[in-house]
């Protein structure tokens, strides 16, 4: 029985393939060396902001802008030398708070007007946490069902 000959344009579209996917990977890695992040709790009628860039330094003299749903400005501050600012809610809405902090850094968060209630309740709101495992697990199942397509389709062509 002859060896099949290998199908060099399947192996080229692989190839390619692989380093579409390595520098799609590669560039996302160095976005989020540059992220910032922004979190806020609220603590009776009292908003607390605290900020950091990825790296974990604190965001020094941050611009901070709080707004309601309809983007109207509600008030304005700056972050202190430890990335935190606080300030009293000024109505009991859906708050947009946004950080700038430079150079491109901009990270927003929102607090629902359901939050006021509980915290004057004394409940603590439950945030989902994605799972990082989980990210992983489906990210390695579609890799082997990419490989498992392609090795049915070249064990496909070597039958014809």
């Amino acid at each position: 029985m002859k060896p099949q000959p290998f199908d060099l344009a399947l192996a080229k579209r692989i190839w390619i393939l692989f380093w579409i996917v390595g520098s799609l990977w590669i560039n996302t890695a160095s976005v989020d060396a540059h992220r910032v992040n922004i979190f806020a709790r609220v603590e009776g009628d009292t908003v607390h902001v605290e900020s950091k860039f990825s790296s974990g330094r604190r965001v020094h003299t941050g611009k901070i802008t709080v707004s309601d749903t309809t983007g109207t400005e509600l008030l304005r501050g700056t972050t202190d030398e430890n990335g935190q600012f606080s300030f009293k809610v000024p109505q009991k809405t859906d708050l947009k708070i946004v950080l700038e902090a430079g150079t491109g850094h901009r990270a927003e968060w929102t607090i629902p007007a359901a939050e006021f209630a509980l915290s004057a309740a004394g409940e603590k709101p439950v945030r989902k946490k994605e799972s990082k495992v989980k990210n992983v697990i489906i990210g390695m199942g579609f890799i082997f069902g990419l490989t498992a397509i392609i090795a049915y389709i070249r064990n496909r062509r070597k039958k014809q």
